[in-house]
């Protein structure tokens, strides 16, 4: 079943996840977002988003809700909640680059780091060269199981940086391998509509 619904992103919690015990990682595998994560006061978004401080923008696919951070959390992007049971997710964020991941290979080392502290087992992982909009990216298509549930789990997720390399990009999808072919589609659609917007200076 689709849900027209959203959240705030899962890209703000990466960092902290990074650091936390490796059984809390797990718990977030195959269940984000929780619950409960919807806010009367998040913004909803059902068309174009665009977002000046980080310099992009993106058009939602028709049918599909999504939800920033309410205020007065920082506006990375948005999320958009494909199906409760099982989880299907799709993410879009921009956020300045903190961690001296500023090329492509450090952004997807760091992302294969983060997949195996989460998942009970990685089986597969691919990464192709691709562009998000007029920037050089990355794809990275990965199936792996979560504890305590059954089937299998996808992350496709393609990673830019912008042309200073102070800005990382994600357009990210969350799903199970029987739903990924149909969830790619609003995926691959929201990659194909990702523009540059000029970025105030620092």
């Amino acid at each position: 079943m689709l849900l027209r619904s959203g959240v705030s992103l899962r890209a703000r919690a990466t960092l902290l996840a990074l650091a936390a015990p490796l059984a809390a990682q797990a718990e977030s595998c195959g269940r984000f977002p929780s619950r409960g994560f919807e806010n009367a006061d998040a913004p909803q978004l059902d068309a174009r988003y665009a977002n000046p401080v980080y310099g992009y923008a993106v058009q939602l696919p028709a049918g599909l809700i999504g939800h920033g951070a309410p205020s007065p959390a920082p506006d990375h992007g948005f999320g958009i909640a494909l199906s409760w049971t099982p989880r299907a997710y799709l993410y879009v964020d921009g956020s300045y680059e903190v961690l001296d991941d500023d090329t492509l290979g450090k952004q997807e080392t760091r992302q294969r780091e983060f997949l195996r502290a989460e998942a009970l087992r990685v089986l597969s992982t691919q990464s192709t060269s691709t562009r998000l909009g007029p920037l050089p990216g990355v794809r990275m298509v990965a199936r792996y199981a979560c504890k305590g549930l059954r089937g299998l789990y996808v992350k496709d997720e393609v990673v830019a940086l912008s042309p200073d390399l102070r800005v990382v990009y994600r357009v990210a999808l969350l799903t199970t391998t029987k739903r990924y072919r149909a969830d790619k589609a609003a995926l691959d659609e929201l990659l194909r509509s990702f523009t540059l917007l000029s970025r105030p200076v620092p």
